[in-house]
């Protein structure tokens, strides 16, 4: 599944117009547990993204739950500032911690939640993360910033421990814990420019690729309508056959005056 829009400025003192590709594949998985989700609420665009996990559709649940909750608080309280995103984070998991009380079934499940806040017209952008699902800002092929993971595997490499092959999807922090447990980081505004450009996505995308090779990839593919196709192919291709679902939003920066057509 993959959508595509283009944002132009709504008028003459709109400095940026925004090119959105958003996909999602289920990879070599029984079902696509991964949502995904972009809106406009006036100069903003708010993108989010979330991997679910927690038993048979429990995950998916999750996901949609934490992305549709985030959106929607957000709808009525567009904002770049750090601290009323933060609040949202937790209306979200709010939203999935609700949904285990009345579905037992869907008790075990949580999700990760990456999501983007960009005004067009401010030219400043700010993101947050839960878990492993990561937010990066590159200009062209340079990497500018990238989340940390909240993850065993990102643990034991801060302290320079061995690093374990169970560790792999172990995380230490996600949507669907109790909110005095919640780990939510979320960056101070930053200004954005023509030629810069955000991915959000999940670990199946990730995992194949290096920093170097996504800004590589992004920066010669961001005039091509099948960009992400092209990315979420080599990723398959990779991934020999045990692909796990892979999902990725991305948004290209540039001047008021450009248009892809």
């Amino acid at each position: 599944m993959e959508l595509t829009i283009q944002l132009d400025p709504e008028d003459a003192g709109s400095p940026l117009s925004l090119q959105v590709h958003e996909r999602s594949d289920i990879g070599h998985r029984a079902e696509n547990q991964d949502h995904s989700a972009c809106q406009h609420v006036g100069d903003y665009l708010v993108c989010a993204l979330a991997d679910g996990a927690g038993g048979h559709q429990g995950g998916e649940v999750a996901a949609a739950k934490a992305v549709r909750a985030f959106l929607n608080a957000f709808a009525l309280c567009p904002t770049l500032d750090p601290r009323q995103l933060l609040g949202l984070a937790h209306q979200a998991n709010r939203a999935v911690l609700d949904t285990q009380q009345l579905h037992p079934a869907l008790a075990d499940m949580h999700t990760t939640l990456c999501v983007l806040v960009l005004n067009r017209k401010a030219a400043q952008a700010t993101w947050l993360h839960v878990g492993d699902s990561r937010v990066y800002h590159f200009n062209n092929a340079a990497m500018l910033s990238r989340t940390k993971d909240h993850s065993v595997l990102q643990w034991m490499h801060d302290q320079q421990q061995p690093e374990h092959a169970q560790a792999r999807n172990a995380l230490y922090t996600a949507i669907g814990e109790q909110a005095e447990q919640l780990q939510v980081d979320v960056s101070s505004p930053c200004k954005v420019s023509p030629g810069d450009w955000f991915l959000l996505c999940s670990d199946g995308l990730w995992e194949h690729f290096t920093d170097e090779e996504l800004g590589l990839l992004g920066s010669n593919l961001r005039d091509d309508k099948g960009c992400s196709a092209h990315i979420h192919q080599l990723a398959l291709t990779r991934s020999q056959g045990r692909a796990d679902n892979l999902s990725s939003i991305l948004v290209f920066v540039e001047g008021g005056g450009h248009s892809s057509g």
